[in-house]
């Protein structure tokens, strides 16, 4: 996995997602490779000379961007992410979405997460502080060898379902 960092230009972007007002992507890449990826059309715009889901690049000055976005978009349900995933390996390292979020959090913006990583599980104690947030993993099958073919980098399905459940058992909405 190739690692990198660029610059972002803005982090609250307007969302054209049914229900979701802006994404928010913190990442460029994303190191899960699902065979099936929608976001692969992502290298047009970033020219990468490698194939999507051999590189991520951390968009290094996104708290910064947070900081000064935060306080003048519109409250509005914020997704993580639409063409990312923000839990995937690289975040453990950076905390990079942890820290977008503790900011979110400070102006009450309703968050919606969406991953394929069990990892969204290290921020529960922030994702519980919000007066509106939701969980969600997507499991496109419950065979963990299909899962394996099609998302190669993405946690197990079991994982994913005990991520799932210890939401829920927080009090915090799960799909």
């Amino acid at each position: 996995m190739k690692t990198g960092e660029a610059d972002c230009k803005s982090i609250i972007n307007s969302s054209g997602i049914k229900g979701v007002d802006y994404a928010v992507n913190p990442y460029i890449g994303c190191s899960h490779g699902c065979t099936y990826c929608y976001a692969r059309f992502m290298t047009r715009w970033y020219h990468h000379g490698e194939k999507w889901g051999t590189f991520v690049d951390v968009k290094k000055n996104a708290v910064e961007c947070m900081r000064k976005e935060a306080l003048k978009k519109r409250r509005g349900v914020i997704l993580f992410s639409s063409v990312t995933d923000a839990y995937q390996p690289v975040e453990k390292q950076t905390e990079l979405t942890r820290n977008l979020l503790k900011i979110l959090k400070e102006y009450d913006y309703p968050v919606e997460i969406l991953t394929k990583s069990s990892l969204v599980q290290r921020d529960i104690d922030v994702l519980g502080e919000f007066t509106q947030s939701e969980v969600g993993l997507t499991i496109t099958s419950l065979d963990d060898r299909v899962r394996r073919a099609f998302e190669p980098g993405a946690s197990s399905i079991l994982d994913r379902l005990n991520t799932l459940e210890k939401f829920s058992d927080a009090g915090i909405p799960t799909y």
